[in-house]
């Protein structure tokens, strides 16, 4: 089997796949060592966006040292196209690296908790109260974004 990997750099097709994928891997500097877990999440204004429901976990986040993300989009293969092209998977998935921060701008956060009940429910709430599920919301300021398509 080859595989053939390209680089994608439209910031549009990477921005269209962010808004749809519906989870992600995030690795957070912590205070001893790092952290993995997938988590959901909303790109808003080129950064990554994600709620941390363990308080432990978040007191013992490193602030304004570097932190990933990962998103990933499996596609099968149809038997018919894995015939004729001999290939068995196609995979997707964007990188972004940056500094991990917390949020202070109330109209932000408002925002950001739009996003989420948009993207997840597909639709937007008029009241000011928040779902008890939203705790800390953290974001990646990003400062590297690289999306890569494997096919094999």
């Amino acid at each position: 089997m080859q595989i053939k990997t390209k680089t994608i750099r439209n910031l549009k097709i990477i921005e269209k796949e962010l808004n749809t994928l519906p989870s992600g891997v995030v690795m957070l500097p912590l205070e001893v060592e790092s952290e993995q877990f997938a988590t959901t999440f909303v790109y808003h204004n080129k950064n990554i966006y994600f709620f941390i429901n363990d308080n432990e976990l978040y007191k013992k986040i490193l602030f304004g040292s570097i932190s990933k993300f990962t998103a990933i989009k499996d596609s099968s293969i149809s038997k018919k196209s894995k015939q004729s092209t001999g290939n068995n998977y196609t995979l997707f998935y964007i990188s972004l690296s940056g500094i991990v921060k917390n949020i202070k701008a109330k109209n932000l956060i408002d925002s950001v908790y739009q996003g989420f009940i948009q993207k997840y429910s597909g639709k937007l709430i008029d009241s000011e109260s928040k779902s008890k599920s939203f705790s800390k919301l953290v974001y990646i300021d990003t400062e590297e974004m690289t999306a890569t398509e494997e096919i094999g």
